[in-house]
């Protein structure tokens, strides 16, 4: 049940890290429903920080329901929830790195809370066969991503993750 505690902890720092994105971004201070964003900030209109400000949440309050508030063990399920989220990053990375050419510590940091959070449950579901092929997925895709830069890690990584989990999961039924 430690992993189902830390879980739900680092959720609670997504949480956090979402809303300081979002009041950096002068979300609160701006009538964001007639502003418009530059097409690199935001997604079919709705800016980027307000995913976090969903999805972060979100993601807290079903770690608290699938965990019982941290008295059960984390399920694998949680691996193909979170996948929604790495995907959406594998986006994100495009736009920061590729089209807006830019690095921002605070966007990381909201990827990154989503890539640790996906380890614990890989981690505490490990004897499961779809979170092995999910590590091998991630990891080769990483090796083969190196030769395109850090989108290229990210986006094969993402991709070679959800590939090895599907593998993994349509082979054990």
């Amino acid at each position: 049940m430690r992993a189902s505690s830390v879980f739900i902890f680092l959720s609670a720092v997504g949480v956090g890290e979402a809303f300081y994105h979002a009041w950096l971004e002068n979300a609160f201070t701006t009538n964001w429903l007639i502003v418009k964003f530059a097409p690199y900030g935001s997604f079919f209109g709705v800016p980027y920080w307000a995913f976090g400000v969903v999805w972060f949440p979100l993601v807290f309050v079903v770690a608290l329901w699938t965990t019982r508030l941290g008295r059960e063990a984390l399920k694998w399920q949680l691996l193909l929830f979170l996948t929604v989220g790495n995907v959406f990053t594998g986006y994100l990375w495009f736009v920061d790195l590729l089209v807006a050419n830019s690095f921002n510590a605070a966007y990381v940091g909201l990827y990154a809370t989503n890539y640790a959070l996906t380890g614990i449950v890989v981690a505490q579901n490990w004897s499961n066969r779809a979170a092995q092929d999910f590590a091998a997925g991630t990891a080769l895709g990483m090796v083969v991503g190196v030769f395109f830069g850090a989108f290229g890690v990210a986006l094969l990584g993402i991709t070679g993750g959800v590939i090895g989990a599907v593998e993994g999961y349509t082979s054990t039924t």
